[in-house]
């Protein structure tokens, strides 16, 4: 590396050495206790909203019959500032979830909820014993100590204070050294377990940081460590002051795209608090401005360019045109609504849910139901929004029936213009709605990334059953939830085994089986009959039945059980 070169980077890993130590850049201490990251990727389909086009379906009058019912007479027009602020809006809705703006801390920050803090680290100092004499090891570079059991424990050379910080998941290098991690107690909140748990995975590392250790210094993927000496301690391992951190490395957040790291086994409860941020911000705009989120899980020691590729393959879902925008019919009537809101954290820190509608969907091809909750006041409480909740109805005829509507150009379908205000939709009225997505994948090899490839209709090459709209990321926790309270794991795992080994011996194609009555039939004799623990099955029978046919009860086993390896309670079955 040349002298230019050298003085334009960065010097990360000192300034986290020195001054940041409340944060992280190491992928060693993002990993959970299973050795195990995620990358979280979004991204927002902002095309038609830069183009200007959907800035048209905004109104800045009422429209009606004084009005008019033209674009040119009611809606807004698309100028910079107008466009300018949809880019900040996008924006900034990232930087709240995960801060790349040195300005902004991460503490404050979406994922730092989501992601609690944990720590401390520990420092080492000993006398060093170079191999080759006159070696000095390296400023602020990463080196492994050799523990007894033969766990290799990641470390941070600080030249100067003479000491090694470890950038390690101490819980997950405890759990390496003595074996099972304590289980959280009856009675016992989570933070309260967690600050237990790191608390002895301190104390269990501290207990084998003794005598001399090998250093041995990293030379890259796929090779072995070259060993550098050893240190012999002075004195035991003690904690670094205010070392506490958060254990996430945002790495993208602009307006179109999002990329931050965070531990495995968060990475679905963060997914849950942005697709409730999302509900809760873009309500309004939902229908024509989706967000596409991606999870993909990793092992630590994954190479990071493997997962970077995994996730920009993912954000792909969203580019295609034909994937963007389907047709769907109002199933309920829409009414203004008052009360407690089905969705109480929608309406946290804002008084835009005051009053409110619920917009109940069903796709017209596929076997795909949501509730768009749509705000219908403004965020005083009281001023009524006929500015922004507008769908473009699948008609070409003029709604003059409606009240509230209006033409403009449809980026989707120029022969249906009609845009009709949410109050005035009616039941079996088909809308222009544009889902919301996620998708996950595994990377129990860097190989699996190349599984990451979508068709025109937006489903996944070899699993037509995702992605997922992002409402039924509720789903998968719930199913989850049903089936550890009530099964086994061996049960859960058998019954897994049947219903997929059915579907492959029955269909050549596995999306044949979503509309196959035998199948579905099979799957709800075989969860009436499954052993559980109450001794009869669980009330929403037909709502498992539907999980399984979809395959979304496979992937929540895969996500709990094989990825995220969920933990079990003291005295819980295994």
């Amino acid at each position: 590396m040349c002298d230019v070169c050298e003085q334009r980077r960065a010097d990360r890993a000192k300034a986290w050495a020195t001054q940041n130590l409340d944060t992280t850049i190491w992928l060693d201490e993002v990993a959970d206790e299973n050795g195990r990251l995620a990358l979280i990727v979004g991204r927002f389909d902002l095309e038609h909203w830069l183009d200007g086009s959907l800035v048209r379906t905004l109104a800045v009058r009422e429209p009606n019959d004084q009005n008019g019912h033209t674009a040119d007479q009611v809606a807004k027009n698309p100028s910079f500032a107008r466009l300018r602020r949809v880019w900040e809006t996008t924006r900034t809705f990232w930087q709240e979830v995960a801060p790349t703006d040195e300005d902004t801390a991460l503490t404050t920050s979406l994922v730092a909820r989501s992601v609690k803090p944990v720590g401390p680290r520990l420092e080492i100092r000993g006398k060093l014993s170079p191999k080759r004499s006159g070696d000095t090891l390296g400023r602020y570079h990463t080196y492994e100590l050799v523990l007894p059991p033969g766990f290799k424990l990641s470390v941070v050379w600080d030249e100067d204070e003479q000491r090694f910080i470890t950038c390690d998941n101490l819980v997950y290098a405890a759990k390496l050294l003595k074996g099972d991690l304590p289980k959280r107690r009856e009675g016992e909140t989570e933070d309260e377990h967690l600050q237990r748990l790191h608390k002895w995975g301190v104390d269990q590392v501290k207990s084998a940081l003794t005598g001399t250790l090998t250093v041995e210094e990293p030379v890259g993927y796929g090779a072995r460590n070259k060993v550098w000496g050893t240190i012999t301690l002075t004195r035991g391992a003690e904690e670094v002051p205010n070392s506490t951190y958060t254990p996430a490395i945002p790495i993208l957040a602009e307006p179109r795209t999002f990329m931050a790291l965070v531990p495995a086994d968060k990475a679905l409860e963060l997914v849950q608090a942005i697709k409730t941020k999302y509900e809760r911000e873009m309500g309004k705009v939902r229908n024509r401005l989706p967000l596409h989120l991606g999870v993909v899980y990793a092992h630590r020691r994954t190479p990071l360019r493997a997962v970077l590729d995994a996730g920009r393959r993912m954000l792909k879902v969203g580019e295609s045109a034909n994937r963007r925008i389907g047709e769907w019919e109002v199933v309920r009537p829409v009414t203004p609504q008052t009360g407690t809101l089905p969705k109480k954290e929608l309406a946290d820190g804002t008084h835009q849910f005051d009053r409110w509608y619920a917009v109940q969907l069903k796709h017209r091809t596929q076997k795909s139901t949501l509730t768009w909750y749509v705000p219908a006041v403004m965020g005083d409480g009281n001023t009524e929004d006929w500015w922004y909740p507008y769908v473009f109805l699948a008609d070409a005829a003029e709604p003059r029936s409606r009240t509230r509507y209006f033409r403009a150009e449809n980026p989707w379908n120029p022969q249906h213009p009609w845009l009709v205000h949410v109050e005035k939709l009616q039941v079996g009225d088909v809308v222009y709605f544009t889902p919301a997505t996620f998708d996950y994948q595994w990377l129990d090899s860097s190989a699996r990334r190349f599984e990451i490839a979508y068709e025109e209709d937006s489903r996944r090459r070899g699993n037509p059953f995702r992605p997922y709209l992002l409402d039924e990321v509720d789903d998968l926790v719930n199913c989850w939830s049903t089936l550890s309270r009530g099964l086994h794991l061996t049960q859960i795992h058998a019954l897994r085994e049947d219903i997929e080994a059915k579907r492959a011996a029955w269909f050549v194609a596995p999306e044949d089986s979503l509309t196959d009555e035998a199948f579905q039939e099979f799957c709800r004799w075989r969860l009436a009959n499954a052993q559980w623990k109450e001794g009869r099955p669980p009330d929403q029978m037909e709502t498992l039945t539907d999980w399984a046919v979809r395959g979304l009860l496979t992937d929540a086993v895969e996500l709990y059980l094989h990825v995220m390896k969920t933990p079990r309670s003291e005295g819980e079955d295994r």
